[in-house]
């Protein structure tokens, strides 16, 4: 069979959006540095808290005065051989077509065994060159502890350990209880 010969150059964000388009529904794709990235499958845990996050920020956004939006699964395309799809975001409330944005305010992630050190490295490099986010929120799957970064304090790492601890999200005027986060993962 030999060795296939690999295209040399990175992919460009529109060929990973035609490439994407292809392929099944429920597989996650990310275009980092050029390279089309699959995402294992995510654990009941992950799912878990991730509900919880949709179902909290959900409620704050439809109580709120509906300038915001969070949706989980959005394409970011930070330039054009890297669109990293976070687990969820927060940004303006819009028109927005298609299957990517440039204007996330607020990204979370839940850390998974295999992606951790893209997430705790790559991304919240990554992430911070995006002028619009300011806040980005890792989240474990293993532990009671959420991380934030906040460019209003240069992206310095803020730590919340407790299940009284409150996340605050001040883009968005809200504050998110770890415990309501963590609310049936078993970890409380």
């Amino acid at each position: 069979m030999g060795v296939p010969f690999l295209d040399p150059r990175p992919m460009n964000a529109e060929e990973f959006f035609a490439f994407t388009a292809a392929r099944p529904d429920d597989e996650k794709w990310e275009l980092i540095e050029g390279e089309p990235v699959l995402n294992a499958s995510a654990s009941r845990l992950h799912q878990k808290i991730l509900l919880n996050l949709s179902l909290l920020l959900g409620a704050l956004a439809r109580d709120g005065n509906g300038a915001w939006e969070v949706l989980p699964g959005l394409g970011v395309r930070l330039s054009e051989i890297s669109v990293p799809v976070p687990d969820l975001l927060i940004r303006p409330n819009d028109d927005l077509k298609g299957v990517e944005c440039s204007d996330m305010m607020v990204a979370f992630e839940v850390l998974s065994p295999s992606t951790a050190n893209k997430d705790l490295r790559w991304k919240r490099k990554a992430y911070a060159t995006l002028p619009t986010l300011s806040q980005y929120v890792v989240v474990a799957q293993d532990a009671v502890e959420v991380v934030s970064y906040d460019r209003k304090i240069g992206f310095a790492e803020r730590r919340f350990e407790t299940a009284n601890a409150e996340l605050d999200l001040p883009i968005i005027g809200a504050r998110l209880s770890l415990r309501d986060i963590y609310r049936d993962t078993g970890l409380l």
